[in-house]
């Protein structure tokens, strides 16, 4: 049996991307996905705990409920604290926020703190306690170098025999090179220890942050002054959790769903487009719940069509990849399979049928499937189609005959975007536009017919109030010269707008250009309309190097070398 990688590769031309496109360009900054590792301990065999499960537990609804992935381990030993931690980091990327949750006992060694887990043993020297503890600072260096914004909140000021038998300081010292975009939150002040909350279910700080975060419209800080009330209130003044940021962004666990969002006409588009940046991240329950969100706000026009379009495509991938998870491959296949039917454009898709239709031994299906790429794909998905034919055909010929047949010609557009109305202008979608921008639109007319004159009867004088050609509205799709390819450019007078070039030189690595992908291999030269762009070195998910700003001038190249970072 042939086993093939699964590949993870996109469509150039989506028909969500053709869309969004022509409503514009209008997006907030772009906020990444939101990860979370939770850890309860209890079962210690140097003064158990009773509530740190608990609290575990109920941080990780609360945490689920606010769109966070959340990994969650109770009673963890020393290996299972590091391999979650080494998880955590690994699905981390440059724009995501990164919350770890700790409950059970800590201890602070050297002025520098260290986690407890249940397979501690008593220790005879300060030097034993470090080497038997988690080491809070590893998870630090980790974060700071993956992420955009990292949470640390730590209910593990218990009082604790690990220190007393140490001769170590009780409670937890404050935090060292944390890092930027950093916030950390302490259950009680450094130095200080808090109770467990022996007649409660959960610990007074856990039940009272619990609770402040599922509260909508509430920042970081908010729920984190009025849990310091509460718990202050609650223990008699015994107890007052510290906090510390150096956060530069502010932080919603829930967004306030005040007046300006309800009637901010762009937040659909917003969701929109942050919805296909999850999909392009495999982050399916995300961009499901953006998508669901665009389609109960019912926007109209082309948006709220691609949106109710959309939702079934992501579902079935959502599905189609949990059953590939489960080894039930042939199932996946098929789910695979009618996704391509959902999104023309998903070659990807037709990819994932078919190496889970190789892994259950079904080559008439994985065969069939390659053919189809072959019609629909782009210029390199069928390249990559062909070759594995061919190494499909030296054990099965019909893969090999496939070949033989001559290329056929790509269905016409009008054919893969059903149902759409070329040539129509959204008009919903520049109403939205208007109404979330509000400008002197006689000032901007002016402007407008200066950047593109319409054209007008000889005999008339163009005025700010003169008709504006809609054209410039409206966008076409082309082939890209004698390749399977398609191309989106704007529509009429000056349409195609003067660009400049960077020539990216410099390490290896791939290349981020305001947060985007650029070039895989350097040097790359890549055009970008005039503008203030920040350049960034990326490997295996995470920033290693650039972060400078650089100017692009139309017509004229700029040379920008990139190094790793010491």
């Amino acid at each position: 049996m042939f086993e093939f990688c699964k590949l993870k590769f996109r469509s150039i031309g989506t028909l969500c991307a053709a869309f969004l496109l022509a409503l514009g360009s209008a997006s907030a900054q772009e906020e990444g996905k939101r990860v979370a590792l939770i850890i309860g301990n209890n079962n210690y065999s140097i003064s158990p705990l009773r509530n740190a499960i608990n609290d575990a537990r109920l941080m990780d609804k609360a945490l689920q409920a606010a769109g966070f992935k959340t990994i969650l381990k109770e009673d963890a030993t020393y290996p299972v604290m590091e391999e979650a931690a080494a998880k955590l980091a690994e699905q981390l990327g440059p724009d995501d926020t990164a919350l770890f949750f700790y409950a059970g006992h800590g201890v602070q060694i050297e002025n520098e703190n260290f986690l407890v887990p249940v397979d501690f043993e008593a220790a005879s020297t300060v030097v034993q306690a470090k080497f038997k503890c988690f080491r809070l600072a590893q998870l630090f260096e980790e974060l700071k170098k993956r992420t955009k914004r990292s949470i640390i909140i730590l209910d593990a000021c218990r009082s604790n025999p690990v220190a007393e038998r140490n001769a170590l300081q009780s409670g937890l010292a404050q935090p060292q090179l944390a890092g930027m975009e950093t916030f950390i939150a302490f259950s009680t002040s450094p130095g200080q220890v808090a109770a467990d909350n022996p007649a409660g279910r959960d610990s007074w700080f856990t039940e009272a942050l619990a609770d402040l975060i599922e509260q909508p419209g509430l920042t970081l800080d908010d729920v984190f002054t009025r849990v310091k009330g509460r718990v202050t209130q609650a223990t008699d003044s015994r107890q007052s959790p510290w906090t510390i940021s150096n956060l530069t962004n502010t932080f919603y666990f829930h967004p306030p769903s005040n007046l300006q969002t309800a009637n901010d006409p762009s937040q659909a588009t917003k969701w929109m487009l942050e919805a296909q940046r999850r999909e392009q991240r495999d982050d399916w329950d995300q961009a499901i719940r953006l998508v669901n969100q665009v389609v109960q706000r019912k926007p109209g026009g082309a948006l709220e069509s691609t949106a109710k379009a959309k939702l079934p495509y992501l579902l079935a991938r959502k599905e189609a990849e949990q059953k590939y998870e489960d080894g039930k491959y042939k199932d996946a296949a098929v789910i695979y399979e009618k996704t391509l039917n959902l999104d023309p454009f998903a070659i990807d898709s037709a990819f994932e049928a078919v190496n889970n239709y190789l892994l259950s031994d079904q080559l008439p299906e994985a065969v069939h499937m390659l053919g189809v790429i072959r019609l629909r794909g782009t210029t390199e998905s069928v390249a990559k189609a062909t070759a594995m034919l061919k190494e499909l055909g030296t054990v099965y010929p019909e893969a090999a005959q496939v070949i033989k047949t001559e290329l056929p010609a790509p269905p016409p557009v009008q054919e893969l975007f059903q149902g759409i109305q070329f040539g129509t202008p959204d008009w919903s979608a520049g109403i939205r536009t208007a109404q979330s921008s509000p400008v002197a639109l006689t000032r901007w007319a002016k402007a407008l017919l200066t950047a593109y004159p319409p054209p007008v009867d000889p005999a008339a004088t163009a005025t700010a109030e003169a008709k504006v050609d809609n054209e410039i509205l409206h966008v076409e799709v082309n082939p890209t010269g004698e390749t399977r390819d398609l191309s989106i450019r704007k529509i009429g007078n000056n349409a195609d707008s003067p660009t400049g070039t960077l020539l990216i030189i410099g390490a290896t690595g791939k290349v981020l250009v305001n947060g985007e992908w650029m070039a895989d291999t350097l040097p790359a030269p890549v055009k970008l309309p005039p503008g203030k762009y920040t350049v960034r070195l990326v490997e295996k998910g995470m920033v290693v190097g650039g972060g400078q700003e650089v100017e692009v001038i139309a017509f004229q190249t700029k040379t920008v070398p990139l190094t790793r970072s010491k």
